[in-house]
C-alpha cells in the first residue's frame, strides 16, 4: 500500500513546472527612482573618471535594446534552439574553464553557452570557423562536437596593410592583439588534434578540398560588409545539405554585419537567437543557395 501510494506523488514531481509569467504589468514604483538614477549617471558619474565606465555601459545597453526593438528577424528562444536544429532534446553542454573564456575579452560566457548548445544539438562531423582569435570559440565547438574535424581561419601572423584595409578600427585592434596568441585557448588541449589552423585572408580564401559538406559554419571574423559577404559566400559554397551557418555580432556596433544580413534575409530564412547577437540559418535539402 505504501509503495502504490507514493507512485502518484513521484509522477507529479516529474511534471514540467508552469512557465514563470507576471500577473501584473509595469511596477510604477520604479519610475521615479529610474529617472533619478538616469540623471545621476548623466551628471555626477559622467564627470567622475572612476565611474564613467558605467555611463558608457548604459549607452551601449540603450543602443542594443533599441537595435533589438527594431530588428525584423524572427527570434528563437533558448529552450527552442535544439528543436530548431533538429534535435529532439537538449543535450548536456561543456564550457571551457572561466579563465579560458576570459581570453576572449568579452567578460561573459553567454555567447559560448549558446555556441555549445548549437554544437551539442547538431553533433557535426565537420566545422568551419572564420576568425580564430585566441580560440575560445574554437575549443567550445570542439568540446561539444567530439567527433568533429574543425577548420579555423585567421589572418597570417605577418600581414600587409592591404589585407586589413577593409577592417574597422576595432577589428584592426583585435588583429593586433591576437597575432602572437592566435588559437592560444586550444593549444596543448587533447582536442587540438582535431583542430586545423588555416591562415589567410578570408576575402580571397579558397577552401581546400577537404572543406566540403561542412555541417556547421561559424562566422566571427572581420565585421565589415566586405568581410561578412565573403565569409558568407564561402560558407554557402561548402555547406552540407542540412548544414547550419551561425553569424556573430549582429548588433548596433557592427554595421557591416547588419547591412549584409538585412540583404541576405531577402533570400534566406534567417533567425536570431533571443537576447543574443547570434543569427542562424539552417539549410534544407530543397533550398537553392543564392548566387551572390
Amino acid at each position: 500500500m505504501r509503495e502504490s501510494a507514493l507512485r502518484p506523488h513521484v509522477a507529479a514531481m516529474k511534471e514540467k513546472p508552469p512557465p514563470k509569467t507576471r500577473t501584473y504589468g509595469v511596477d510604477s514604483r520604479h519610475f521615479l527612482p529610474m529617472l533619478r538614477d538616469l540623471f545621476s549617471l548623466a551628471t555626477v558619474h559622467v564627470a567622475n573618471s572612476k565611474t564613467r565606465r558605467h555611463v558608457i555601459q548604459l549607452g551601449r545597453s540603450i543602443r542594443q535594446h533599441a537595435f533589438d526593438a527594431r530588428d525584423p528577424l524572427p527570434v528563437i528562444d533558448h529552450p527552442a534552439l535544439a528543436s530548431f536544429l533538429g534535435c529532439d532534446q537538449s543535450n548536456e553542454i561543456v564550457l571551457p574553464p572561466i579563465d579560458t573564456i576570459s581570453l576572449s575579452g568579452l567578460g561573459f560566457a553567454i555567447p559560448y553557452t549558446l555556441l555549445a548548445t548549437i554544437a551539442s544539438a547538431l553533433r557535426p562531423k565537420k566545422i568551419f570557423e572564420t576568425g580564430t582569435f585566441r580560440g575560445v570559440g574554437t575549443i567550445t565547438l570542439a568540446l561539444n562536437a567530439p567527433e568533429a574535424q574543425i577548420f579555423t581561419l585567421d589572418l597570417p601572423e605577418k600581414y600587409t596593410e592591404a589585407e586589413v584595409e577593409t577592417l574597422s578600427k576595432g577589428d584592426k585592434e583585435w588583429v593586433r592583439l591576437s597575432r602572437t596568441s592566435t588559437g592560444f585557448a586550444f593549444q596543448g588541449h587533447p582536442a587540438a588534434a582535431r583542430i586545423h589552423q588555416l591562415r589567410g585572408n578570408s576575402l580571397t580564401f579558397e577552401p581546400p578540398p577537404e572543406l566540403h559538406n561542412v555541417d556547421l559554419c561559424f562566422i566571427d571574423g572581420g565585421h565589415s560588409y566586405e568581410c561578412i559577404k565573403a565569409d558568407t559566400q564561402t560558407a554557402l559554397k561548402i555547406l552540407a545539405p542540412n548544414g547550419v551557418i551561425v553569424w556573430d555580432d549582429y548588433s548596433w556596433f557592427a554595421e557591416g554585419v547588419g547591412q549584409y544580413l538585412t540583404e541576405l534575409r531577402q533570400s534566406l530564412p534567417l533567425h536570431r537567437i533571443a537576447g543574443s547577437q547570434l543569427v542562424l540559418y539552417r539549410r534544407n535539402q530543397d533550398q537553392t543557395p543564392p548566387t551572390s
